[in-house]
């Protein structure tokens, strides 16, 4: 192939580039962030476990001390298990685009468990009075929630939407990919040739996801630097470095299988 027409193939790569670029990027969101079992494995994570049961239970300790009569601060501690069920149904919720959140209550039935074990063992029969000394702090409780999961609940309200979204320009851009390679294909005339032409849109890809996950990453970081309180922000950290470490790692596997396919077939460039 002389060298004519070979760069007479640039637009149709630079198209190939552009829908596999947006097949990765959607697909990978796909599977991440508008995935909630994946969210949970993010969140759940040992060290956002602890730093998310560490906020909790600074913020209910204010519950012991309006009940004197169980001098116990243990027990409005939430344990870890109770933590990881606690993300879970928060997650199954947010992802539901459920409008009324029962996160806070969930927290208070928890801790009104934890308080009745302590009373009872303690000798004490005051389920009705604990009942009551949690009922009063709901509204403090469900102002927290607002406070830190409100955002991110009102920008999930939509998700059932925008995975059908997703999945339609996966799909479009899927149908283009194939229609675009198979006429690649009939130009070259060599399969060799076209593999090296697929080697290349393979780079282009990856190029353009790194670009495009710079793009993204630093705005978010700097939103959550600016706008959510300190504890919070550390999960939020540790869910965003996740979440993009699977982006990553994604767009250098393609990368790599890319440079190989490209340097394995270059001698037929010209052939």
């Amino acid at each position: 192939m002389s060298k004519s027409v070979y760069n007479r193939h640039g637009f149709t790569l630079i198209l190939l580039s552009l829908c596999l670029m947006v097949i990765v990027f959607m697909g990978i969101t796909l599977s991440t962030v508008l995935n909630g079992n994946y969210v949970k494995r993010v969140v759940s994570s040992e060290s956002n476990v602890s730093l998310i049961k560490n906020y909790t239970n600074q913020k209910l300790g204010s519950i012991v001390d309006s009940y004197a009569a169980i001098n116990d601060l243990e027990a409005t501690q939430l344990s870890t298990d109770q933590v990881r069920t606690i993300i879970d149904s928060s997650v199954d919720e947010l992802y539901d685009g459920d409008n009324n959140l029962t996160i806070g209550s969930v927290i208070l039935s928890t801790i009104g468990d934890n308080l009745k074990k302590a009373a009872k063992t303690n000798g004490l029969n005051i389920d009705s009075e604990i009942d009551q000394t949690v009922s009063s702090n709901k509204g403090i409780m469900d102002q927290i929630v607002n406070n830190d999961i409100g955002p991110i609940d009102q920008s999930l309200q939509d998700i059932k939407q925008v995975q059908r979204i997703v999945k339609v320009i996966i799909g479009v851009a899927s149908v283009l990919f194939v229609l675009l390679a198979i006429r690649l294909r009939r130009k070259t005339k060599s399969n060799m040739m076209f593999f090296h032409h697929m080697g290349t849109v393979g780079i282009i890809t990856a190029i353009l996801l790194a670009i495009m996950l710079v793009l993204i990453y630093y705005p978010i970081a700097s939103y959550i630097t600016s706008n959510v309180e300190y504890n919070v922000r550390d999960v939020l950290y540790n869910i965003l470095n996740g979440i993009f470490t699977s982006y990553i790692s994604i767009v250098f596997m393609v990368f790599i299988l890319s440079i190989i396919d490209w340097g394995s077939t270059g001698k037929y460039k010209y052939n």
